[in-house]
This record gives C-alpha cells, structure tokens and sequence, in this order.
C-alpha cells in the first residue's frame, strides 16, 4: 500500500514538472502571442488592450498561480486563435493519436517480442543472425527519415495507399507502419537479451530435468521476460506519442500532434500546455498500469 501511495505521489510530481517546465519554456521563447493574433498592422493600444484581456501583463508568478489553479481544476483555457476550450480541441483530435499509439504500441510489442523470444531461442542461427541485421537496420531509420520512405514506395510508386487525410483503414496503414518498424526493433533487441539472460538461469535447468518440451519452457521464458518488456514499453510510449506527433504532420491526421504544431507555430499557449499536460498524464498512467502488472507476474517458480 506504501509503495503504491509513493508511485502515486511521484507521478504526482512528474506531472507538476512538466506543468511547470512548459508554462518557463513558452515564456522563455521568443516571440508574443499577441502580436502573433492580431498581426503586424496592430496598434500599440490594441495589443496592450488584448495583454491585459488574456492577463499576460500581470506578474510572472501571478501567471503561474492561475495556470496552476486551471489546470488543478481542469480548466486549460481558451485556444487564443481558435476561440475555442482547450479541453474541447483535444477531445476532438486526440481520437486518432489514441488509435495511432496504443495499435503501433500493441503491434510492435506482439511483433518485436515474438521474433525477439525466438531469435533468442534459437541463438546464433540464421534466423537470429537475420533478426539481428533487421533490428540494426530498422533502428537506424528515425521516423521523419522512415515516413517519407514509405510514401515513396506504397504511394509515389506504387500508388497502393493514400499520402494523407483520415478516416478509413487505408489511410492508417502508412502511419501504424512507420510507428511499428522503429519500436518493433527495440522490443526484439530487448526481448532477445533478456531471454539468453534468462536462459541460462538454474530455474529453466530445473524445468528441463523434470521432462518439459522446448515450447512449453520457451511459453514460460516469454512469460519471464513480459515485465523487462513491458517496462521498454512504458519508458518508449513517451517516444511512441512523440512519433505519433510527428506521423500525424507528415501524413496530415487531424490528431494532437497537429495540434500541438499549430499551436506551436502561433504561440497558442494555452494550446500547448494543454497537449502537453494531457500526454503527461496519459504516458504517466499506462506507466502505473504496468507498474501494477509486472507486481503480478513472476511464473518462474511454476512448473
């Protein structure tokens, strides 16, 4: 009970990090919203009107109370361009980032721990030497390099799949692939090392001498390796959002990764910090749901 109050308490602070890390960073930047909204043709009075509307000619820290104090009470604000509640806006683009991360994430980690385990089963076979070769190659290609790669081939040249917009299976084929290939490669290194390491364990010894086959010891060696695996998986969902931003501009996908580049692009703060509150606590509970589920698996004393 302890140590769940005090994972509880750490995504607590985490999330207060990155709260406040993003509210110095946008200010920090160089730039004003303001003058952004209203263009170049504004007055002097006009923007000083609108500062004050959006409170931004009040004290440093006093912005920061109330940012706080919103963002406590749910209240993210409104877009400065789009006129609209911020939690609106993310409710409406963050279905495709949620289809986009957990199908890659459930894909890659059923992909990547399959021939990982068996590249480890059976290892320094041409199977494994092969797998090795892939991984390597795959893990060289970062995703703003990989996605134009694959619009090339399936929509330049073979014409096969659609370059952007959603809505059909079609159209997410391109972007679940570019998200798939990089982390499948770090889940079957993983997978793969964690296996031999088990593998040279008494327990298995143990297991062979009391007469089980090769795959009912390689179902129990995967079984062992499920926590380290989906450890890698919650460290890399922060990168697996990341890319999903990045997919989702590349192929065009009404997600929050658009939405965070615009708002990026126009310093929409409120914009900003809302994606950005949201992803943390998104990638900050599926790492305490695994944390609760690697709590509940250890098959290694089961014969």
């Amino acid at each position: 009970m302890e140590e769940s109050v005090r994972k509880f308490a750490y995504s607590l602070f985490t999330i207060f990090v990155a709260v406040t890390a993003i509210f110095i960073v946008l200010r920090a930047t160089p730039g004003d919203p303001v003058e952004k909204v209203l263009g170049a043709e504004a007055k002097p009075e006009e923007i000083v009107k609108y500062r004050k509307q959006l409170g931004l000619d009040q004290p440093i820290l006093i912005q920061y109370k109330n940012y706080l104090v919103g963002v406590v009470t749910g209240d993210m604000g409104e877009s400065l361009f789009k006129k609209r509640e911020v939690k609106d806006l993310i409710s409406k683009h963050m279905g495709p980032t949620i289809v986009l991360a957990f199908i890659s994430v459930g894909l890659a980690m059923c992909l990547g721990t399959m021939l990982g385990v068996w590249a480890g089963f059976k290892r320094s076979g041409l199977f494994d030497n092969f797998s090795r070769i892939i991984s390597l190659l795959f893990l060289s290609f970062p995703i703003f390099s990989l996605a134009p790669i694959l619009v090339y081939i399936f929509s330049v040249k073979l014409g096969v799949l659609p370059v952007s917009e959603w809505g059909g299976l079609k159209h997410s084929i391109l972007p679940i692939i570019t998200l798939v290939i990089p982390l499948s490669a770090v889940l079957m290194r993983v997978s793969r090392n964690k296996l031999l390491e088990e593998g040279g364990e008494p327990w298995v010894q143990v297991l062979k001498s009391k007469g089980l086959n090769e795959f009912q010891i390689l179902k129990r060696l995967t079984r062992v390796c499920l926590p380290t695996i989906l450890n890698v998986v919650a460290i890399q969902l922060s990168v697996v959002l990341a890319g999903t931003m990045i997919t989702e501009t590349i192929f065009d996908i009404p997600g929050m990764g658009m939405l965070l580049f615009e708002g990026i692009q126009n310093r929409d703060y409120p914009v900003v910090q809302g994606v950005i509150i949201y992803s943390t606590i998104i990638y900050m509970a599926v790492y305490f749901v695994v944390d609760f589920c690697n709590a509940r698996i250890d098959p290694r004393i089961q014969a």
